[in-house]
């Protein structure tokens, strides 16, 4: 992209991004006392833990482990922690661990745990984004069969990721035709 338009590779390059991980812990259910009546839970950052959110997999998604299991997912890093997104797998799923004793009265040994780690997947919403992206959709004026897409553009959620997406994919589509 720098070839093409420095100045709009520069202004992505500029998009600040936090890294995440996340870390997947299998159970017996009967290892879990929380009644996990829910789909998980967000820690506020004054509580000062490793884990900054868990998700109850096996509740949320149907399928996702088998009967009489549960599979949490718990989320490290981020904008306010990224320490915790540079340790190793070992002391990540120790310092969820913790946490899920403390939060969920979880002592058990997982059964199996998964950490997987994203870099820079977090777009950072910083005073003067939406100035940014207006100079970014500026400069894509001039290249009408480029488009973007991501949680840096039109909001962070899944939701939003995949509308932006079929939005981009959209005006790719009428540019190609109004080519031909």
């Amino acid at each position: 992209l720098v070839e093409v338009d420095r100045e709009l590779a520069d202004e992505l390059d500029r998009i600040p991004y936090a890294s995440t991980a996340t870390v997947n812990l299998a159970y017996r259910r009967a290892s879990i006392p929380h009644p996990l009546d829910g789909f998980g839970f967000v820690v506020p950052f004054v509580e000062r833990r490793a884990t900054l959110a868990c998700t109850f997999s096996s509740v949320k998604f149907a399928g996702r482990a088998p009967a009489g299991h549960a599979l949490l997912r718990a989320f490290v890093g981020g904008a306010l922690q990224p320490e915790m997104f540079e340790l190793d797998a070992a002391h990540m799923v120790e310092a969820v661990r913790r946490d899920l004793c403390d939060l969920l009265g979880v002592e058990a040994a997982p059964l199996f745990a998964h950490v997987e780690k994203w870099p820079r997947s977090m777009a950072q919403y910083h005073l003067g984004h939406l100035e940014r992206l207006a100079l970014i959709r500026a400069r894509l004026q001039n290249l009408p069969t480029l488009a973007l897409c991501g949680n840096a553009y039109t909001g962070a959620g899944l939701p939003d990721c995949v509308s932006g997406g079929e939005s981009a994919a959209g005006r790719i589509l009428a540019e190609i035709k109004t080519v031909r």
